[in-house]
This record gives C-alpha cells, structure tokens and sequence, in this order.
C-alpha cells in the first residue's frame, strides 16, 4: 500500500508542477505579446509634414564630373611615375648588388685556384 501511495503522491506533485509551469508560461507569453503590441503603435501622422514642404522651392547643384575625372587622372599619372621611378631605383639597386657579389665570388674562385704549389715540389697541381 505505501508503493501505491507513494507513486500516487508522485504522479500528482509532477502533474501539478506541470500545470503550475504551464501556468506560468502563459502568464509570461501574454506579457510579452502586449509588450510588442505596445512598441508597434505609431499615432505620428506623416502626412502633416509632406504639407509643410509644398511652400519652399528646393534648389539642386550641378556637379561637373569632368573636374573630378581629370583631377583623379593626373592623381593616377602621378603616382604611375612615382611607380616607375621606384622600380628603375629598385632594379638598379639589384643589377649593383649583384655585379657586386659577382666581382667578390670571382676574385675568391681566383684565389682559390691560385697555383702557388710549383715551387714545392708536390703534384696537387697536376
């Protein structure tokens, strides 16, 4: 009997946490549908504005594109000889550098097969 009673004591405080939540749920969901109902109501009236503006004229400015494109033209002709003068700088850098390296590396081949050896007799230089 006190199985019985102890599942029976059980299953009533789960249905009644269920209804309690669902409850609750409830209660939570209408608040929040009123809260969003309350932030959508826009009583302004946009038609009054569009009435005051029929009385001024609105004045418009012409824009002379063709300032603008040549300005950006001589910009980019600028900066292309800038570029040029960059990379003949640079290439000659390069070309020095490299002659440079090769005078070195050619003068330590010739003193390395320098034949200093014929005056001591040995055959290294046969």
């Amino acid at each position: 009997m006190a199985k019985k009673f102890g599942k029976f004591l059980m299953t009533t405080a789960a249905l009644g946490a269920l209804a309690a939540g669902a409850y609750y749920y409830l209660q939570k969901k209408e608040a929040l549908d009123d809260e969003i109902f309350d932030d959508d109501e826009d009583f302004d009236d946009f038609e009054d504005d569009l009435d005051d503006d029929d009385d001024t004229e609105r004045k418009y400015v012409d824009l002379d594109l063709s300032k603008a494109a040549d300005a950006a033209e001589a910009k980019a002709d600028e900066f292309k000889e800038g570029l040029d003068a960059a990379k003949a700088e640079a290439s000659e850098k390069v070309v020095g550098a490299v002659e440079d390296a090769a005078k070195a590396t050619e003068a330590k081949v010739e003193e390395f097969f320098d034949d200093d050896d014929d005056n001591d007799g040995s055959l290294d230089a046969m």
